[in-house]
């Protein structure tokens, strides 16, 4: 490869400094060109110069030269994947554990979008069909992560201080979670629910749920994230039909429960919007406060959306993704009407419900003490409706009970 200059082709390939051609190898027979690169590391004259530093050989398939498969091949460093190299990476390298250098990646990315097969793009590009499948199955994993990762409740999710203080039913079989769960609740108690102590044991557990995703998969289903199975081509086109099909929203829809008791948060930039919310939640949350006041003040929230709605697309949108999940959950787990017995059965104690939530007793105590029986029935069951999310475990019970009755 002497008749090569390597300066010449470190700028077809667009290779610059730190980086630079340290060798090249072209197999003429299997049309294979190896490039090896090396990344120039400032070295240090301090007191540990003569330290070595630590390198492992990675090697990446790259985009084409002319006819030839092109293969990357470096020693790289401490810094190659550091966390400011990798917000900007060259596209003649690849993330650490990958085989195929970025530009490559982008290269089968933009033909998939463009809704050509595996076969078409290997037509076309000339890149391996192995290789283009195993970047377009890696983009989709990834995109899947992501996805359940955005459905995942925020830190300000009142869920995960629920779960670690054992306020809502949540059960698991992983050791480490039990012995997280146990860690945490035992770090808030010694501080006595210091809020700094509670944020921290928030976030622990929710980057435990993020980092082992692929062995809770009943523990998400019961903080309401269900992850998405593949759907075929007329079912995914039905999908988004629903999806773009307008929501309409009603005084009465739980939603507005949802939103002015705590349970969800908008985490809204709109400071108006936010004050006022804060006041709703006041008033919404006095004990001493009827069904009809209750319902005036989501009708109040509803107006005052539909006013601002030109500066609150956002918020409205957030609120229409919200709506989507609570009818994809009511459409999965249709609950008895209010006039079904197994609410009277639950209410005078004939059907045991084992909860560990404190609301759903309180709510049962009031319900038998109020003579209206329909009333009291209709008052758990729309508890039940409000909070599916949270009373996932209280609710496959119901169904159990229904289905041994049947």
């Amino acid at each position: 490869m002497e008749r090569l200059n390597r300066r010449e082709v470190e700028q077809i390939m667009g290779i610059y400094p730190p980086f630079r051609i340290k060798d090249m190898t072209m197999n003429l027979e299997n049309e294979v060109l190896e490039i090896q690169i090396e990344e120039m590391v400032n070295k240090s004259r301090g007191l540990f110069s003569a330290t070595k530093q630590r390198t492992q050989k990675v090697r990446w398939h790259h985009i084409k030269t002319g006819r030839f498969d092109t293969i990357i091949e470096m020693q790289a460093s401490h810094q190659t994947f550091s966390k400011h190299r990798t917000l900007n990476p060259p596209a003649f390298i690849g993330p650490e554990h990958s085989k195929y250098t970025y530009q490559l990646q982008q290269t089968v990315l933009l033909a998939a979008s463009k809704q050509l097969s595996s076969d078409t793009i290997h037509s076309l590009t000339g890149i391996d069909r192995t290789l283009v499948s195993q970047i377009i199955s890696d983009n989709q994993t990834e995109q899947q992560e992501s996805q359940v990762q955005s459905q995942l409740p925020l830190q300000t999710d009142p869920i995960w201080r629920g779960i670690i203080k054992h306020e809502i039913s949540f059960k698991t079989n992983l050791p480490s979670l039990k012995f997280l769960l146990s860690r945490l609740e035992l770090s808030c108690f010694n501080s006595k629910d210091d809020a700094s102590v509670m944020q921290d044991s928030v976030a622990t557990l929710r980057q435990f749920f993020i980092k082992n995703r692929s062995q809770l998969k009943s523990e998400y289903a019961q903080i309401g994230v269900i992850e998405a199975k593949p759907v075929a081509a007329n079912e995914q086109a039905n999908a988004q039909a629903g999806h773009n099909k307008k929501v309409t929203l009603t005084v009465d829809h739980p939603i507005w429960h949802s939103i002015l008791s705590g349970e969800v948060d908008l985490l809204s930039k709109n400071t108006g919007l936010s004050l006022y919310i804060a006041q709703l939640k006041n008033l919404y949350r006095k004990n001493d406060i009827s069904q009809d006041e209750r319902f005036q003040i989501s009708k109040e929230l509803l107006s005052y959306l539909k006013k601002n709605m030109a500066k609150l697309k956002p918020e409205l949108l957030s609120i229409s993704k919200m709506v989507r999940q609570l009818n994809e959950q009511n459409n999965d787990l249709e609950l008895p009407e209010s006039d079904h017995s197994i609410w009277g059965d639950i209410i005078q104690g004939k059907v045991f419900i084992e909860s560990g939530q404190m609301a759903l007793k309180l709510l049962l105590v009031k319900a038998r003490t109020t003579e209206d029986d329909n009333e009291a029935r209709e008052m758990i069951q729309q508890y039940f409706v409000r909070n599916l999310r949270s009373l996932n475990n209280e609710i496959k019970q119901i169904e159990q009970h229904l289905a041994m009755a049947s």
